[in-house]
């Protein structure tokens, strides 16, 4: 990209990335507020399962295709469809969109949004003008996305004290609505979704897993071994956000094939912290499973700052070290309530706060930018009036 975006509020996504949540609803990224409904899942009678206003649309298998029959679309449809368009317009028009909420209100507060960082991340290799030429009048864009990111079900072993139904179906087996299933996964069985996949895979050049859990997801098996007998593997970069207490030996036979792979290994502490929060999982099955990994892929730690390994971050940055990783800090807990550092007791604050500084300053001395600035930005969420939206965005 050789000129920032045409307009202060676009952001390069809608026009080549789209996002599928894990019980079938399409949005305009990970972070879009139309697209999780996970209030449905708490009724106790089954509820109506209204998409949002600004919902991009659903998927054909899901349990939101009855009650939304006009919204129903495949991945072509659904990147095209009409709150795609408008939000397309609005965007080149300067205007903000509600479902992007989630990074405007982080600009406005200083922080750094999902949306400055991939427009950053996508600079050299997209032009934003280009794609505003491109637009039809009716805001339509005219190509696959070439960026997806299909939450392939809820499958996960896991249950992590931060997580809950539907996300992961290990929380689903102890706590969930007598109406619904465990397992959620309204793509195993999409032919259309199958059939898009395999006449646009030669378009194809970014894939983003995560959960439940993605190694334990059949779909996600099924997306690297068709984009390795259509001839395209080669072209496309993938990144996984994996729990890593599973990592089948035959996930490595498939990893040559494609131009490269990055895994953020979810870690919260060492020892009896990080079963604590990521249960039932064993640590040495986790680090055995780092150390094997690490040896064939991009590998860092994916660390979820909350109250319960706060006072534990020390012993995870030196094991990051000790392992020749990086630690990415930025994916701060702030749901549940209880477990948000922003929750902690004033004077519990007041050591953090300290021993966050030198925690950053340490990284400092060893070079370690990105974890020394998202410690600072912790304390800095830590101690806000308004915490809300504050830490840097991790992930994608």
């Amino acid at each position: 990209m050789t000129q920032p975006p045409p307009s202060p509020t676009m952001c390069v996504l809608p026009w080549i990335h789209l996002c599928a949540s894990i019980d079938g609803v399409y949005g305009r990224c990970c972070v879009d507020d139309s697209m999780y409904h996970n209030e449905l899942y708490e009724s106790e009678a089954e509820p109506v399962f209204k998409l949002n206003a600004d919902a991009v649309g659903c998927a054909p298998n899901s349990r939101y295709a009855q009650d939304n029959p006009d919204e129903v679309r495949g991945l072509t449809e659904a990147f095209n469809s009409p709150n795609m368009r408008r939000t397309r317009l609005a965007m080149l028009a300067g205007e903000r969109v509600s479902a992007c909420d989630y990074c405007y209100h982080r600009e406005d507060r200083g922080a750094t949004s999902y949306r400055q960082s991939i427009n950053e991340r996508f600079a050299d290799t997209v032009d934003f003008a280009d794609l505003a030429e491109r637009t039809a009048p009716d805001g339509s864009f005219e190509e696959f996305p070439f960026f997806l990111d299909i939450r392939f079900g809820n499958t996960c072993n896991l249950r992590c004290v931060m997580c809950a139904y539907p996300v992961s179906s290990g929380w689903g087996a102890k706590k969930r609505p007598k109406w619904s299933s465990a397992v959620i996964d309204p793509y195993r069985e999409d032919e259309e979704l199958w059939a898009t996949l395999r006449e646009n895979a030669h378009l194809i050049r970014r894939l983003y897993f995560a959960g439940g859990e993605p190694f334990m997801q059949p779909g996600h098996f099924a997306m690297l071994d068709l984009l390795i007998e259509t001839g395209n593997a080669e072209n496309v970069d993938i990144v996984y956000n994996s729990n890593l207490t599973v990592l089948p030996e035959k996930v490595f036979d498939r990893f040559p094939h494609f131009k490269s792979v990055g895994i953020g290994a979810s870690c919260d502490g060492v020892g009896e912290v990080f079963e604590r929060i990521r249960q039932p999982a064993k640590w040495d099955v986790f680090v055995a499973n780092v150390r094997r990994a690490k040896t064939e892929v991009n590998l860092w730690l994916q660390v979820a700052p909350q109250r319960l390994n706060l006072w534990g971050l020390r012993d995870l940055l030196l094991f990051a070290r000790e392992e020749g990783l990086d630690a990415d800090l930025a994916n701060v807990v702030q749901w549940p309530d209880d477990l948000s550092v922003a929750n902690l007791p004033d004077e519990e604050k007041r050591r953090a706060t300290v021993e966050l500084a030198e925690l950053a300053e340490w990284c400092d001395g060893l070079d370690w930018s990105k974890p020394a600035a998202h410690l600072r930005a912790l304390s800095a969420f830590m101690n806000a009036a308004d915490p809300s939206e504050l830490i840097a965005e991790g992930g994608v």
